[in-house]
């Protein structure tokens, strides 16, 4: 398995992440996002994040390829569903054992 990280994202997003280094593919369209999903399962990255946008545009065919690639959702510049900023929260709270101690203040 390649050792590399990719994203699946709107296009405003895209060129915000790949100053980081990650392979990036454009998804503006349920077609596109489909075509970018099967080209990432290819290439074999360690870790594939999607935007919160793309995951709902691709829906359920999602679950098929959680078995086959690691893929987390983020949330993307435009969105304002913040499903992939809740995710993110959630694995975070697993790690360190507490919840967000924010929200409590």
């Amino acid at each position: 398995m390649s050792e590399q990280l990719a994203l699946v994202a709107d296009h405003d997003t895209v060129l915000g992440f790949g100053s980081l280094g990650m392979d990036c593919y454009v998804a503006e369209t349920r077609e596109t996002a489909f075509s970018a999903l099967s080209e990432v399962g290819v290439k074999k990255y360690a870790v594939v994040f999607l935007t919160d946008e793309v995951a709902g545009m691709l829906g359920e065919e999602l679950k098929p390829a959680m078995k086959k690639m690691l893929l987390m959702k983020v949330p993307s510049c435009r969105s304002r569903k913040k499903m992939g900023l809740e995710e993110i929260s959630t694995i975070v709270e697993k790690a360190v054992g507490i919840s967000n101690i924010m929200d409590k203040v």
